[in-house]
């Protein structure tokens, strides 16, 4: 698996997944997820139902601190967790996330919260995950969730790193 390598990403994931079953493997061949090195991450359904790294395999010429460092696992978890069916078919049923003329700000506040929620069961960072998808800068999508929220449609904010 070095960058060179003349296999298929998903040729290596199933090779991963005969030496070690339980998860789902996905690999990066093509340094796209740390410059410079080849990664398959194995990914286990957490108690959350999110899906989170449970194994990790890094191949390179040199592996450094800073590769090491640099393997972004929650933009990998994300990437694992959008990319499941349920979720998009989930997203996709819902209205886009934007104001539209003659909007009742509570309708508003009750989109931006079921939109919340779905992110919420998939990823650590909803609100970082929704401002991209939809264009919005994160200051701005926070006040959207606060509002949700002091309406009563959110439950309050968890301090803490996310699980």
């Amino acid at each position: 698996m070095t960058s060179n390598s003349q296999l298929h990403p998903h040729q290596v994931e199933q090779e991963l997944a005969k030496l070690f079953p339980g998860g789902r493997w996905y690999a990066y061949l093509d340094g796209s997820a740390v410059a410079g090195v080849d990664l398959a991450a194995r990914f286990s359904e957490g108690s959350s139902g999110r899906l989170v790294m449970s194994g990790l395999v890094i191949l390179g010429d040199q592996i450094g601190a800073d590769q090491l460092r640099a393997v972004p696992v929650t933009a990998l978890e994300n990437s694992a967790n959008l990319t499941r069916k349920d979720v998009r078919e989930e997203l996709e049923r819902l209205p886009p996330l934007k104001r539209t003329p003659g909007m009742e700000p509570e309708e508003f506040s009750r989109l931006v919260a079921e939109h919340y929620k779905v992110w919420a069961r998939r990823v650590p960072h909803p609100a970082a995950a929704m401002a991209e998808e939809h264009g919005v800068k994160l200051a701005t999508l926070h006040t959207w969730i606060r509002e949700a929220r002091l309406r009563g449609l959110l439950p309050p904010a968890k301090r803490g790193k996310a699980k």
